[in-house]
Order: C-alpha cells, then structure tokens, then sequence
C-alpha cells in the first residue's frame, strides 16, 4: 500500500486508462524523487570518478596510499592493520582488513581522528555479530531464525606472506584445495584477489577511493586540491549549499555535520554480467550505467523508498536496499557487500580488457592472454558512514550463499502455512465478509492458509486494535478460521497516530521513544491516521516497546493464530494533510536517532529493524515455541532472519508479471529466498487471462499471496467464471501438492542461504546463454518454468541446456530441443511451461486437502526423473510445520538415491518417535507413508519391482523411447532405510 493514497484518491476515474492502454508508462512522478544530478554527494563522487579518468592520462592523478611503517601484519589472528593517506598530508584515515573463516574477507576503512563519529552500527544489526572477526557463540534471536548453529566466524591465519617494497602477497584460506592470494598495494592503495590463479576482485583499481571527511564549514583547506581540479558541475567550494544543506522539492536538510560521502570502485576481472543490489524493477544481470553504450543514465539507488506505480527498467530506488553484489564467469563466482545503511548509488560499467591494470599478471600467467575480455566495474557511492566490505569469493555461488549467510544470518525457518497461499486485499469490509470469502474457497474446492486484513479493520488506523462496527469478534472470526486449520494477517504499520487516548501512542511518547527532528523535538508527519510519530528502532528501548505490544494482553483480540504485515516500513510517510511534498515521501535526514545519529546514518535499516522487533514479539508471546510469520516491504540485509518480503505495489499488467521474475531472482541472491509479488497486480483490475497466468506463475515462486488495492474490482480466483476458475484452481493445487518439495528447499535455504527460486545462471554456471538470462527460472534445482508473460500467446520458445535432459512435468514425457537448446510448446491458458529435470527425485502429496495443515496424515508420491547415466537424487525435510521442535532432532532428512536400478533411502529419524511406533497405523497417522513411485526416463521396463524384498504392483507406459514406471503402494515410508529395485 502507498503513502501517495494519504487523501484516499480514488483510482476509479483513472481505470478507464488502465485497462484500454495497459501498457503505457505508469504514472511514476518522477519529480518526488531525486537524480544523481539531484544529490550533492552522488554528483560529488561522480565529478571525482571523471577526474580521476581524465587526470589518469596526464599524470596528474593524486592518490590514496599506504603508510608502510605503519603496517601490522598478525598472521596468525589473520588481521591486517595499517594507517592510509588521504589527499590531503591531513588525511589520515585507519584500515584494516580481517580473513574471516568462513572464507570472506572483510576491510574497514575510518577516520582516523574524526571531528564526529562516523555512523558504524549497521554492522550490529545487519550481522549475526557487530565483529565477525571475534565473533563469541551467539544464540539470540538468529538461534530460532535459522535453527541451526553456525560455525565460529572466527578470523583464520594466514597461510603465508610474501613482502616487497610496496607490494604484500597474501595466501589465505582454510580451504586446501582453494589457492587464494591477496595483493596488496602501498601506492596507489589498492588490492587484487585471485582464486585458484584466477582473477576475482580489484578494489580501487581505477582509483575512485574518495573519503569526505567531516569539517568545519570555514575550513577552506577541507576540499583536497586534487578535488579542487574537478569540473565547474559540481560544488567544490566549502561553502556550496548541496555541502552544507541541500533543498528538494521544497524541503530543505539541514546537513549539521557537512559532507561526510564515500567513493570506491570493486572491479571483476573477466566477467560480463553482475546481479544483485536490490530492489529494482530492473532486469536481473545488471544494465551499464557509466561508459560507451551505457543503458541507464542514472546510476542504482539504494534508498528505501514507497514509489507511487513505479515505472519498470529502470534503476529508481525501491522499498528495499541490500548493497550486495556479485558477479559470475565461467569457472568463478565473486561477491562483495558494502556494508553501509545510508543513502548509496551504484554505476556499473563494462569495459575490455582483463579489469586489472597491475600486477594480477605477475603471478596469474595467462592474465596477459584475456586482454580482450570483457570486465565489469563498479563505482559505489555512500552518503556517510564508513566504509565496510565484505568479500566472499567462491568459487561457486553455493559457496558465496553459505558464506554471506553464516555472516548476516541464516534465513528463518517459516511454518508450513506461510509457504502455502495467503488471499489478501485492501480490504475485506468486515467479519461477514471474511466469513463469506473463507466459504467461497470450500465451496470451489480451493485450498488456502491465511486470509490478511488491511488498514480499515483498525480503530482509525490505530494499530493494535479493531473497528467494534465492522470487527467486533475479533478471536471468534480467528477461532473459525483455526478450525480449518487456516490464520489470519493484520497489517500492522510503523506510524502511530498522535492521539493521548491511544495508548500506543501515549505510552511511546511518555518514555520518549520517538524520533526527533533537527531540533530536538518529537517528529510530525503524516501518514493513514493522519498526524503520526515514529519509534526510534535503533532504541533498544524501542525496540522493547514494540515487542511488548504483542503479547495477548496487549494486542486485543489477538490470538495465536494472528500473524503480521509490516507495510510502509520505509519510514515513508506524507509531510501535510492530503499534500505530497516530503522529501521524496520520507523521513528528513536530519531527524535524530538514539545517541544522537542522524536519519541519514541509519535510513535504509530502519525497515529491518521494525521487522525484527515484530519477529521477536511473536516470538515472546509465544514463549520462543511457535515460529514468528512477518511480512516486510522494506528490506535490508539480515531480513532472511525475521521473514518474508515481497516486491512490493505492482501493477496488474503484463509487464509487471514479466518483471516478477528478474526481481524476486535479484532478491533471492541477495540473500533473500522468501519473496514473492502481488499476484494478479496491486494497482488496477487485471483481465481474466492475465489474472490466470500470474497465478501459474506465483504458484511456483517462494511466496504466494493474492493481493489487490482497495479500488481494483474484487478478483477472488472464483470470480472469473470459467475456464478460468478452474485453471487457477489447478495452479493453487498445483502449489499444495509440491508443499513437500518447497517447504523442503526452505529447510535447504535455512541451512546454507541457498535461494528458493533460482536462475539458469545458478543452476548451470559454465553455460553463458543462461548469463544473463531472466524470463525462465528454476524452483530448486529439479523443477524449470517458463511464464507465459504476453496476451493470447499460443506457444513459447524455452530454454533447455544440453548439460541435462528433460521431461514436460505434466505429462512425463521427455522433451528434445533444437541444436540451439529451443524447445517451443504450445500454450493453451491451461498450460504453463514445466520441465523436471533429469537426475531429480520430487516428493509430493497428491491428496489437496482445505489447508496444508491438514493434510499432515497424508502419503508421500516420489517423482524419480532420471538423468543421461540412468541416475537421480532429492531430499525430502519433514518437521511438525510450526515449531522450533526441530532444533532438538525432532524431523526427518530422508535422502533418496536412484543408481543402476535401485531406489534407496537413508534418513535422519524423528527423534520424538521411537521404533516400536513405526507400525503401519502409525506410519499412516503421521503421513510417512509412500502411496506412490513414479519412475520417468527408465530406458527399459522392469519385469518386476521388488520393495524390501516384497513384489510391489506396477504399471509400465512406454514414452518416446523410455518408460514411465509407476509402483503402488509399496510399502515403504519415510524415516525409514529402504530399497526398491526395478529389475
């Protein structure tokens, strides 16, 4: 939902619009938000970048650089420290660099005798530790996010040093087979890492390295000389305004502390494609935005934003900001996060050559034969803060996962329903209509988990309570759904309403919880309830406050099966009654936080810690036993331990069915697996072929929920009539009966960070068609999809890699591409593009009950789709689908194996149940039992198949010069060690 709607603008006089030019560009003012050329300090560190590149080829380029009898080398803690010369003899600035054992290296470079402190606290809620490199066993909330202990994230030694005069090799890693060298350079300061002699990373290569450091306004020594040089664009006088303050539309930041910004460029050697730096409704391998060709003329904005009907391709900020990046090639992945949550933009450029004008050709032998390989180079750029980066090197993007994942946190473990499908808009009237909608779902025999209210359920937009006329049993509306074994969602936002009768309010402002403004005094906006404050969530006291809120006494008519949506997190809010004109619809940077930093320190963190501090409110209502479900709309990096996002208000067409996919992959190898989109779109009224296809498509993403605004028609899946009832139907069931299969990938997601939803890039990394590579994804590693993204689309062309053979999932049949890997399918509504995978073994429940809860006794079907050596291998996860049980043993990891015509099964057994429970009853109770194998791609047909020693029945169908094999009933179950041998 929008803070633009803050007057309750209809849409209704613009849908005429929407639906005849559905395609037009959305209505996106682009004048609320701010360019490059608008931002003091993006035009800044751009203005140094082109005077660096122009001075670079004269000679008169100044740089930073090491002070080399300052260096401190302590191997055997793995720690790098040394002093840094600025531009300036005053310049003085500390880094150091840290090999951490989980394989990523981490640098910071500060002031080093600051006029202020520089912001550096994003670390301490971003990370499972404020210092990875002496991190302590931690087992706060991150134990129940993720449920899993993580390794120490200990510094490791060194394995060895080579020194020079002005030049320090450095073997790292704990890793044998891994041969990882660091080189570091005294001046220019600069450093390269090589993976196995292959080139990964430079870090100020082009020498971009620009630090602001704070000064006094009437210090005209504070622009470095070099800088002085800079081009007449931007402000180069101590006294510029965009300096010391900066005006946008209307609204001026006070800036009290000066410039304070950051310039660096991380280059990647021999890579054509980078992915990462969410949100952006962008396309997923990056476009250029600096250089010949560039494709945008703005860089990427990280800054949490709540954009009106954003416009797609385009790098505008969004809802949320991870400044992770990676970058892929054949044989290596690489990775770096910057670590900084204030405002920051990003140019990416390619170039030829290897990306490394220094040594990297000294000891890497061949670098001196890619001198016509493209590489990738980006230029980023912070408000304040300091800089901190973490580089994670792979080699593969599994690695870089469980790498990125051990530091920012593990992503939570959901309960069942929350990976299910949730039905929401803005909004259900009241309890009859909740009543209604729930009886519309049995009686088209659609299944669902949770149903989600919106604003208007509440007291005047006071949060924590109900409307008494529309809402007035509020525990008796969420009883009737429990009995179905279904929840509900509230949205619970971050504004409070300014209003001494609210006691959320009140009580807030009497412990002085609030943020402050520029003066010292408690922050106005406004937002939905009209005048509204904000909680300070960098206050642990804050913090505190809102944790407590959730408990059943606080919240009333709250009940255990009450969830949350945090929406309009951003800390976006409207500045007047029924006027737009806040600073880009946000919080003045110049508010004041907990010991006294400023907005723009803290603004893109905001969001997760609003986030976190629900998480651990329904986590302490329930006594830390039952697993928290809290969807966010901003988002940074540490999310994955508190939640789900989504990518936040669509719009119902085509094209943003389209941009679903580069999105979601963006965010899930950001860290994130648990997102989804709007099915059906937020904004507008989707026809009925759109409205079916998104659903065959958000079916098959990590998180599924229907959800439209509150002047879009009502479009429940049934309302269409048929044939499209039915067919969106069959795409919710479809989701039901592969529960198994995704919650399982969510098991694998919470113990490595390994994406739910993944790209051809991922799941075939030496294959360079699938680089770049955005309108078809993997669900696992098992299951391919292709969305049909256009109107009245008769047939699609899909990418199939020859490296893997497959079969259509509906019908078993294997499928052949072209000598170009094109296959092309027909699409009738009813079909959406779906391919198993040679050497996957699928677990799923057939049986479509109301809710997944319920269907908890059900039996187990096996898919067993064998690869080109007559192989196949899966995992099935199974735990009570709502507790933190798990972390004692209580579940079961079944791992199934098909080798030389025998399907076996080892697993880790339910601790909670003893062997002599394990009868046949007792199988079937616990839903443990196989009912079904189905055996695709044999290439003969067995005579007979033997189930632990039992002849089993089967049926053979011959398919395109292979067989389907289909066993009833064997007899065997989950948790158990079996074989089934088709001889």
């Amino acid at each position: 939902m929008v803070a633009y709607n803050a007057a309750r603008l209809s849409l209704a006089s613009f849908l005429p619009l929407i639906l005849i030019f559905p395609l037009i560009a959305t209505a996106v003012k682009h004048q609320d938000f701010k360019t490059c050329e608008q931002s003091g300090f993006c035009t800044r560190q751009r203005a140094y970048a082109d005077l660096v590149d122009k001075s670079a080829t004269d000679n008169t380029t100044q740089h930073y650089s090491f002070v080399p009898k300052s260096l401190v080398m302590d191997e055997s803690n793995g720690r790098i420290a040394a002093q840094l010369m600025g531009l300036e003899p005053t310049d003085v600035f500390t880094v150091e660099f840290n090999f951490l054992q989980s394989g990523a290296i981490r640098m910071r470079i500060n002031e080093r005798d600051p006029l202020h402190p520089r912001y550096t606290g994003a670390a301490a809620f971003a990370l499972v530790s404020d210092d990875p490199a002496s991190i302590k066993d931690k087992t706060d909330q991150n134990s129940h996010s993720s449920g899993h202990a993580d390794p120490q994230l200990m510094s490791t030694s060194f394995v060895s040093v080579i020194a020079t005069k002005d030049e320090w090799r450095v073997k790292f890693g704990s890793d044998p087979t891994k041969h990882n060298v660091l080189s570091l350079y005294a001046n220019p300061f600069r450093f390269e890492i090589a993976v196995n002699n292959i080139p990964a990373i430079t870090f100020n290569e082009r020498g971009y390295l620009h630090l602001e450091q704070y000064r006094t306004k009437d210090n005209p020594n504070a622009i470095p000389r070099f800088a002085k040089k800079a081009s007449p664009s931007p402000p180069v006088a101590n006294d510029e305004p965009f300096m010391w303050e900066e005006t946008f539309s209307g609204n001026t930041d006070s800036k009290p502390r000066g410039p304070a910004s950051i310039g660096v460029d991380i280059s990647f050697p021999g890579s054509s494609h980078v992915y990462g730096i969410p949100e952006h409704a962008a396309s997923f391998s990056l476009k250029t935005t600096r250089g010949e060709g560039k494709e945008f003329s703005q860089p990427y904005r990280l800054y949490n934003l709540d954009v009106f009907e954003h416009e797609l391709d385009s790098p505008m900020a969004l809802y949320g900001s991870i400044p992770f990046l990676m970058s892929h090639k054949k044989g290596l992945s690489a990775a770096v996060l910057f670590l900084n949550s204030a405002e920051m933009w990003v140019d990416v450029e390619k170039t030829k050559g290897t990306g490394s004008k220094f040594q990297l050709s000294n000891y890497v032998p061949f670098m001196t034969k890619q001198t016509s390989a493209t590489s990738v180079e980006t230029h980023w750029m912070a408000e304040s803060g300091v800089l901190d980066l973490f580089i994670f090197l792979g080699p593969t993007q599994e690695d870089i996962f469980d790498s990125y994942s051990k530091l920012t946190g593990r992503p939570t473990m959901p309960q069942q329903f929350a990976v299910s499908y949730h039905q929401s808009r803005w909004n259900y009237n009241n309890e009859d209509d909740v009543k209604t909608v729930d009886a519309e779902f049995d009686k088209h025999d659609i299944p669902y988990d949770v149903l989600w209210l919106d604003i208007e359920h509440t007291d005047g937009k006071r949060y924590f309570t109900w409307d008494s006329a529309k809402f007035s049993t509020p525990k008796e509306m969420q009883k009737n759904l429990a009995f179905k074994e279904r929840k509900m969602v509230t949205i619970i936002d971050p504004h409070i309403k300014k209003d001494s009768n609210y006691y959320v309010s009140k009580e807030a402002l009497d412990q002085g919880l609030f943020i402050r403004d520029a003066q010292g005094n408690v922050f106005d906006g406004h937002c939905w309830p009209g005048n509204s404050n904000w909680i300070d969530y960098t206050d642990p006291a804050g913090r505190a406050f809102w944790k407590s809120k959730f408990a059943f006494e606080n919240y009333k008519g709250s009940t255990p099966s009450l969830y949350t949506w945090n929406d309009m997190n951003e800390a976006c809010f409207t500045a007047q009654p029924s006027v737009f004109n806040g600073p880009e619809i946000t919080m003045p940077k110049d508010n004041l936080h907990h010991d006294g930093w400023e907005h723009r320190d803290v603004h893109n963190i905001y969001g997760l810690l609003f986030q976190q501090s629900t998480y651990e409110g329904q986590l302490a209502r329930a006594d830390g036993k039952d697993r928290p479900f809290v969807l966010s709309r901003a988002f940074f990096s540490g999310t994955q331990r508190f939640g789900a996002i989504w990518t936040g208000d669509n719009t119902a067409s085509w094209d943003h069915l389209a941009a679903s996919v580069p999105m979601i992959l963006s965010i899930g190898i950001s860290g994130i697996p648990f997102a989804g989109a709007d099915v059906g779109g937020f904004f507008g009224s989707p026809g009925p072929e759109l409205f079916t296809r998104w659903y065959q498509v958000g079916a098959l993403q990590p998180f599924f929920r229907g959800h439209a605004h509150i002047d879009s028609k009502r479009r429940e899946p049934w309302l269409f009539g048929e044939p499209y009832t039915t067919i969106v139907r069959d795409a919710i069931r479809r989701r039901y009966r592969l529960l198994p299969y995704i919650y399982t990938l969510f098991s694998q997601a919470s113990r490595s960070g390994n994406p739910v939803m993944r790209s051809m890039m991922q799941e075939f990394p030496d294959d360079e068609t699938t680089f770049a590579m955005d309108d078809q994804f993997l669900l696992g590693s098992a299951i391919m999809v292709k969305p049909v993204t256009s109107i009245e689309q008769p047939r699609t062309d899909i990418y199939l890699p020859k490296s893997a053979n497959w079969y259509n999932y509906n019908t078993f049949s294997p499928v052949t591409s072209n000598s170009n890997g094109i296959f092309t399918m027909d699409t009738p509504l009813e079909v959406i593009p779906m391919f198993l995978r040679g050497g996957s073994i699928v677990p799923r429940r057939d049986r479509v009950r109301r809710s997944s809860s319920l269907s908890k006794a059900d039996p187990y079907t096996l898919i067993v789709a064998l690869d080109k050596s007559g192989a196949a291998t899966g995992t099935l996860y199974v735990d009570d689908g709502r507790s933190y049980a798990f972390q004692k043993g209580e579940y079961i990891f079944n791992t199934f194996v098909f080798k030389q015509g025998k399907l076996t099964s080892t697993s880790s057994r339910l601790q909670a149940v003893s062997m002599a429970d394990l009868s046949d009853d007792g199988l079937e109770s616990l839903g443990m039992r196989i009912e079904r194998i189905i055996l695709v791609g044999a290439a003969t047909s067995p005579e007979k198949v033997v189930a632990n020693g039992v002849q089993a029945d089967f049926k053979v169908t011959s398919m395109g010069g292979v067989f389907m094999v289909v066993v009833k009933n064997p007899k065997i179950a989950v948790g158990h060690a079996w074989t089934v041998e088709f001889a």
